[in-house]
C-alpha cells in the first residue's frame, strides 16, 4: 500500500487542480480593482470621459499583470506535463510559487496606485523574482529526484532553465530602468511580457526568450 506522502501520479495530479484555482482566483483579483467611476461624481459625458480616462494606470497595470499570469500559467503547466509524479516537498515548492501567484493582485494594485514611484516598480519586480526563483527551485527538485516523465532529454531539462533565467534577467533590466524613469520600466517589462505570451516564431526573439 502507497504511503500518503510517498512520490505519486495521484499526488502530481491534485497540484496541478489546486494551481489551476489559484491562477483564477487571481485572474479575477486583478480585473476586481479597475471601478467603475462612481455616479455622484460624474454628471455629464465629458467628465465621465474624464473618469475614464484616470482609469488609465489600472488598466496598464492589469494587462501587465494579466499577461505575467498567463506567462507563468503557460510555464507551470509545460513543467507539470514534464513532471510525472510529485512529493510532499515538491507539492511545499508548488504552494509557495502559489503564495507569489496569489500576491500578485497586491503588487499591481499597489503598482497601479503609485506608477511613478520607483519603489512600487521594485515591489512588483520582486514578486516576479519570487516566482521564478519558486518555478526554478520546484523543476530542479523534480529533477534531481527523478520525477519528470519519461522521454525527457536534457536538452529539454536545459531548456527549461534557461527560459526561466532568461525571464528574470529581462525583468531585471526593465527594473533597472526605473532608475531613468518608472514609466520607461514599466513599459519595458510590458514588451517582455507580450513576447513571451506571443511566443513569436522569428529566430532572434525565439532565441532571445529561450
Amino acid at each position: 500500500m502507497k504511503r500518503p506522502l510517498e512520490p505519486s501520479a495521484e499526488a502530481r495530479g491534485r497540484v496541478v487542480g489546486v494551481t489551476d484555482g489559484v491562477f483564477a482566483i487571481a485572474l479575477t483579483l486583478i480585473v476586481l480593482e479597475i471601478r467603475v467611476p462612481s455616479h455622484e461624481a460624474v454628471h455629464s459625458e465629458g467628465e465621465l470621459l474624464a473618469a475614464i480616462a484616470a482609469l488609465a494606470p489600472r488598466f496598464l497595470t492589469y494587462a501587465l499583470s494579466f499577461l505575467t499570469l498567463t506567462i507563468f500559467w503557460f510555464g507551470q503547466q509545460a513543467q507539470h506535463g514534464l513532471i510525472a509524479k510529485s512529493d510532499r516537498r515538491l507539492a511545499t515548492l508548488n504552494l509557495c510559487f502559489l503564495a507569489f501567484i496569489a500576491l500578485l493582485p497586491f503588487s499591481t494594485d499597489l503598482l497601479a496606485d503609485f506608477l511613478k514611484f520607483r519603489i512600487a516598480v521594485v515591489v512588483y519586480w520582486l514578486n516576479l523574482l519570487m516566482l521564478g526563483v519558486t518555478l526554478l527551485a520546484s523543476w530542479w527538485y523534480a529533477e534531481k529526484n527523478g520525477f519528470l516523465a519519461e522521454g525527457v532529454d536534457a536538452e529539454t531539462k536545459r531548456t527549461v532553465y534557461l527560459r526561466i533565467v532568461k525571464a528574470q534577467v529581462l525583468w531585471a533590466v526593465g527594473t533597472a530602468l526605473c532608475l531613468i524613469s518608472p514609466l520607461l520600466s514599466i513599459a519595458f517589462i510590458l514588451l517582455v511580457q507580450l513576447i513571451y505570451a506571443a511566443a513569436p516564431r522569428g529566430s532572434l526573439l525565439r532565441k532571445l526568450i529561450g
